[in-house]
């Protein structure tokens, strides 16, 4: 009997998605829970698992198609063994954490087709279907697991940590040791392939058009709309992080670099504190009713490159946290970026942004604020300079700096006096002591 596949609601108001990757093709044998195909929203990348098992016997769509939410995507023909779906459950996307990406996946296997976990009723455990089948395949009841994600949800991490019979303090960020985020210095991820596009030409000679990616439509939305309505200002300038750099060696060698600090640490940790001294960049400017609106708490923006464009994960509440908290924090996004593992509204809610262009090699850049913030703080690549200090010239380690600043929210002379203040911190790391 032949069932048609259709392109399940994404959640967050979605109405369509562009196909990136297209894994199957006609007459292969798939398996329940299989994925098919990932799809790109403007919020997140999503990977569609498979609620049949059965053989595919049409795919429907292709890589950079774009398709609406019920759109037929593939057709099975299940023969005899099918695995019919039962009804949706209305609780898998409120336990998945209401973000895009990890609704999108319960939406599909859950509502379509949950996929059965060991020792029955775990319906309603919050886990995406690649860490359900995982259970299954490593003989775990999700029930008995107890998650360490956002709201409660089972990361792959949790079942690593319950086989080997660990807790959860076991499988902390800072034990697993993963990668820190980029910082200066550190490589970009790899450049995207272009897709191969529509061939055409112009007057002069052979061109490819190539539609715009769904990320890349919200990001060309979001910049087009804060270089229209912010009048930016751009403040540079340097600081000498010699003594910084110093003494974030020695601590990461007297902690076993557990968590490891890294200059990005120090800098939210700076800017947490100046932000408190200079509320005017930690705002947002309501064109509306013409007022300024002061956040009394400070949440980083952490502008994060990725393949498939710029994300920006935010580090809520950061004023809050030590310097091994943020440091835990910042490795903590970096995962689940890498994994494509965040919810949208670990999207939400920024006061003020980080972006790095120094892991890039750049030095100065102007860049663009993350609307509706009023600044953001651009990182050039640190690098030794010939400085005089004491009418003597040294060898010290500088770092440009670049902050973007809404113009109708506060002047120069205060971005200047704020940006100072950073330094001053950055320059003289015992600071840090005394906030």
């Amino acid at each position: 009997m032949a069932r048609e596949f259709l392109l399940p609601d994404l959640g967050e108001g979605i109405t369509e998605a562009q196909i990136i990757r297209v894994l199957i093709k006609d007459g292969d044998d798939i398996a329940e829970d299989q994925y098919l195909m990932e799809v790109e929203t403007d919020k997140a990348a999503v990977e569609i698992p498979s609620p049949y098992r059965g053989v595919a016997q049409k795919v429907h769509v292709q890589e950079g198609q774009t398709i609406n939410v019920g759109d037929v995507i593939v057709t099975f023909d299940d023969g005899d063994g099918a695995t019919a779906p039962p009804k949706a459950t209305a609780a898998v996307a409120a336990a998945s954490g209401g973000g895009t990406a990890t609704a999108a996946k319960a939406a599909v296997a859950e509502k379509q087709a949950p996929p059965a976990n060991v020792g029955g009723g775990n319906a309603t455990v919050s886990a995406a279907p690649v860490v359900r089948k995982l259970a299954r395949e490593m003989g775990i009841d999700l029930a008995t697991v107890q998650g360490s994600g956002p709201g409660g949800r089972i990361v792959k991490a949790d079942l690593e940590t319950h086989a080997s019979g660990g807790s959860i303090e076991a499988a902390a960020p800072s034990a697993r040791a993963p990668s820190p985020p980029k910082r200066v210095g550190q490589p970009a991820a790899p450049i995207a392939p272009i897709p191969e596009g529509k061939h055409d030409t112009d007057n002069w000679g052979s061109i490819r058009r190539v539609p715009l990616s769904q990320i890349r439509k919200t990001i060309a939305r979001q910049m087009s709309k804060s270089a229209h309505t912010i009048p930016h200002v751009t403040h540079c300038d340097e600081a000498d992080i010699t003594e910084l750099d110093r003494m974030r060696r020695e601590l990461n060698e007297v902690t076993g670099g557990d968590p490891k600090l890294t200059a990005m640490t120090f800098m939210v940790r700076a800017l947490c504190i100046a932000l408190r001294k200079y509320p005017m960049f930690n705002a947002s400017f309501d064109e509306e009713s013409q007022e300024i609106i002061y956040k009394e708490y400070v949440s980083m923006g952490i502008a994060v490159d990725t393949e498939r464009g710029l994300i920006v994960p935010v580090l809520p509440h950061a004023d809050h946290l030590s310097l091994r908290g943020i440091g835990i924090s910042l490795r903590a996004i970096a995962d689940k970026i890498r994994a494509n593992d965040f919810t949208i509204d670990e999207l939400r809610g920024g006061t003020f942004t980080i972006t790095n262009v120094g892991a890039l090699g750049g030095t100065f850049t102007t860049p663009i604020i993350n609307h509706p913030e009023v600044a953001i703080l651009g990182l050039g690549r640190s690098r030794k300079s010939a400085v005089i200090k004491n009418g003597e010239v040294v060898e010290a380690l500088t770092l440009p700096l670049s902050l973007s600043f809404d113009h109708r929210a506060t002047d120069g002379a205060n971005a200047a006096r704020f940006t100072r203040e950073v330094i001053s911190y950055l320059e003289t790391p015992a600071k840090f002591l005394l906030d």
